[in-house]
């Protein structure tokens, strides 16, 4: 007997989903021209807005360490043998280039980008809805509110510039996305350009304040050994700076130029106009279930009180 009754209560469930999906569906067809209306509605206003969206194009260098064999323990580190725990000894660096990481670092860095971005006169590009380019001049008259280092680092670290490096290979692909195709393509070779003069150059401070360090330690030593030590580290900071000085690809080496991208990277206007498209049929069935379940209970107390 309980088998029966049981199999009587799955064929009511059954019965009861049957029914509730049918007028699931009634209630759609119900609303069908609402849903159409809406979905129509918004699909043409997505479109609309993203026709108004600026064209934004990618430029791409990629890159290929300089200093490779100084990473893996060659070059002037190599050469040098024992001296170089000595001269970390007296705080000198007898690295080349810098590590990759530390390249990218700088790369990345407020100082570095803000230097480029002055040099360049980037300003009124990145923030032109800031600018009064008739005037040329900011359209905020308070230097306080006006674009400033920090605003510039944030913009080109979150939307303009981007980083990767394939750990595999150690290759580094350096990307830059503007409105326009040929500045981006400039200004991604001119990154690329300014690093390696601007590491280049901090190698050769470096290097020039060691050999004051040095030469001074040299007239005050007297020892043959010590002395034989600090000419071998001068020599070696002289090759360095000799290095800094006609090493073009200090750092990185160009693999592959930026060029000119002839397709935009966004916007994707007809992802745009899908994406809205679905979700607002979504909300507007969301919302008709809704309205029509609120509806049906007050419908059913109504009926329960006139009972």
């Amino acid at each position: 007997m309980s088998g029966g009754n049981d199999g009587q209560h799955e064929l009511r469930a059954d019965m009861d989903d049957e029914i509730d999906l049918l007028e699931l569906w009634r209630t759609l067809l119900k609303y069908k021209r609402l849903i159409l209306l809406v979905t129509f509605g918004v699909a043409i206003v997505a479109a609309g807005v993203s026709l108004l969206m600026p064209n934004i194009y990618r430029a791409e260098v990629l890159l290929a360490p300089a200093n490779t064999d100084d990473a893996k323990g060659g070059g002037l580190s190599a050469a040098l043998g024992g001296l170089g725990g000595l001269a970390s000894m007296a705080g000198i660096s007898v690295g080349g280039g810098g590590s990759t990481e530390q390249n990218l670092a700088v790369l990345k860095s407020r100082d570095f980008l803000w230097k480029f971005v002055q040099e360049k006169k980037l300003m009124p590009i990145l923030f032109e809805d800031k600018w009064d380019e008739q005037q040329k001049k900011w359209k905020e008259t308070d230097p306080k509110k006006q674009p400033g280092q920090l605003d510039a680092h944030r913009l080109l670290i979150n939307g303009i510039l981007s980083v990767d490096r394939d750990k595999k290979t150690d290759l580094v692909t350096v990307s830059v996305e503007l409105k326009d195709a040929a500045l981006a393509a400039e200004v991604a070779n001119s990154l690329v350009e300014q690093l390696n003069l601007y590491l280049a150059q901090q190698s050769i401070t470096r290097s020039e304040s060691n050999l004051q360090y040095l030469n001074e330690e040299l007239m005050r030593t007297q020892i043959e050994e010590m002395r034989k030590i600090l000419f071998d580290l001068i020599a070696t900071e002289q090759k360095k700076v000799m290095l800094a000085n006609t090493q073009k690809d200090f750092a990185f080496k160009v693999l592959d130029k930026a060029v000119e991208p002839d397709k935009k990277i966004k916007p994707k206007r007809s992802l745009i106009v899908i994406l809205s498209a679905l979700v607002a049929a979504f909300l507007t069935i969301i919302y008709i279930f809704f309205k029509e379940g609120i509806a049906k209970r007050r419908d059913e107390e109504s009926k329960a009180k006139a009972a």
